[in-house]
């Protein structure tokens, strides 16, 4: 048996087994899980602590494992409520949610200029993009990386596109992107991946990291709105969703410092945002690999 099947039977046990134990039990079992990965199986826990101490200097050794260990519970949980989405309704997604300033989405998409949604990974980004094709009632067209796994690929496909969005791979056609946002399209992007050595350089968390040019060059080409939609989960379970809209006023008239600034505004916002709840953004990520 090959190492993607494999991986995939593991996947689709979990799938069962949370969808069977419910929702309300995934909190101690996700206890559970994330400790097996973080003091017996410490996957990509070297990482976590590193991206932590660059990211918070001030705060002894301690501190740091305290919030890698929450940082390993957060990402059980937001792997768990995926299981759980796959199944889920319409009015689930939106019972899990809650957005106080929902209407500057409705507002920027009836323009009909074309909206950009960014996000991050923080909180649980793909129960964000749900809740909002559910409340616009539009197609998004999310952006997504090619997986090495297409087992578990064509399972977040479907997941994606299960309440009406659609997946778009990372890398098609600017043409078609274009063609979508001059329609008044949406396109998603959670754009907090690391960039390529080569890649524009801003700062996060007092670090220079390497971000992707492309949601930038998309606005900046069309003129079209962009907004950060960012979820955070409190206590209770339900996610708290944040919407802000990056200003166009005093960009640089050099088009490549253009695209930096509105990725250092992206980055910004997105690190206010992280700070609130540091424990619930994917530290397993090695962004600042190319430092």
């Amino acid at each position: 048996m090959d190492k993607n099947k494999l991986e995939f039977i593991i996947w689709k046990f979990f799938d069962n087994l949370i969808n069977l134990i419910g929702i309300k039990r995934v909190p101690t079992f996700a206890h559970l899980l994330s400790g097996l990965f973080f003091y017996i199986i410490p996957l990509r826990r070297k990482t976590v602590i590193n991206n932590f101490h660059k990211a918070f200097s001030e705060k002894s050794n301690k501190e740091i494992k305290q919030l890698a260990r929450k940082n390993y519970y957060s990402t059980a949980v937001t792997f768990m409520e995926l299981l759980i989405l796959s199944r889920a309704s319409a009015d689930d997604v939106i019972n899990m949610v809650e957005c106080n300033n929902l209407d500057i989405v409705k507002e920027r998409i009836a323009e009909n200029r074309g909206t950009l949604l960014l996000t991050g990974h923080v909180g649980n980004w793909e129960l964000g993009a749900l809740y909002l094709g559910i409340i616009s009632e539009l197609e998004i067209n999310v952006l997504v990386k090619k997986q090495r796994n297409h087992y578990v690929a064509d399972w977040m496909t479907k997941l994606r596109e299960r309440m009406g969005n659609k997946e778009v791979m990372l890398g098609a056609s600017v043409r078609d992107l274009f063609k979508t946002l001059s329609r008044g399209g949406v396109i998603g992007i959670v754009g907090d991946q690391r960039g390529p050595r080569d890649g524009i350089r801003v700062s996060y968390f007092n670090q220079p990291t390497l971000t992707f040019q492309g949601f930038a060059v998309l606005a900046l080409k069309k003129k079209v709105p962009i907004l950060v939609v960012l979820s955070r989960r409190d206590s209770s379970g339900k996610y708290i969703v944040e919407i802000t809209e990056i200003d166009f006023d005093n960009l640089p008239d050099n088009n490549i410092d253009a695209i930096r600034e509105l990725n250092q505004r992206y980055m910004t916002i997105l690190e206010k945002f992280v700070r609130k709840a540091p424990e619930q953004w994917l530290w397993m990520h090695n962004i600042w690999k190319y430092q």
